[in-house]
């Protein structure tokens, strides 16, 4: 994974939002192969214009920089997607 901040599309960036806004169970992929589950919480800007989604795990806050997130699945029953994946990071595969 690279150091530096790489946008991630708007499908999956909306996605996040609707996530946040209706606080879903996500079940997440990151870049690295590895896997956590939370709650969405919110999405911050940070001052070198990264983007990142705070999740309430089981025990914790968690940050995790968005360009890090291959898919989301969700775990809410009801919500109004199942699973999105992004574009950039299949391309960084």
């Amino acid at each position: 994974m690279t150091n530096r901040y790489q946008p991630i599309d708007h499908t999956l960036q909306n996605y996040l939002e609707q996530a946040c806004d209706a606080h879903y169970e996500v079940r997440l992929e990151l870049t690295d192969n590895s896997t956590l589950e939370g709650q969405c919480i919110n999405t911050e800007i940070h001052p070198d214009r990264s983007k990142w989604l705070v999740c309430k795990t089981r025990y914790q806050y968690t940050k995790i920089r968005l360009d890090f997130i291959a898919k989301m699945k969700s775990l809410t029953p009801g919500a109004s997607f199942s699973e999105v994946a992004s574009a950039h990071a299949l391309v960084k595969g």
